[in-house]
């Protein structure tokens, strides 16, 4: 079981809009590099990449 210390809560925004539309944890040893998702944008009606910010 991972470490409180070691989990993160990141938001994740829009690739194309910018807006900042999920929330999500990411544990800090298993993942050094930022999160990309494909998720979907409600303000742009479609699945675009959003990233860790």
């Amino acid at each position: 079981m991972a470490k409180k210390d070691n989990v993160l809560i990141v938001s994740l925004a829009c690739s194309e809009c910018g807006r900042r539309n999920y929330h999500t944890t990411r544990n800090r040893q298993n993942r050094r590099d930022k999160l990309v998702l494909r998720k979907y944008c409600k303000w742009c009606r479609r699945h675009t990449a959003h990233k860790e910010v």
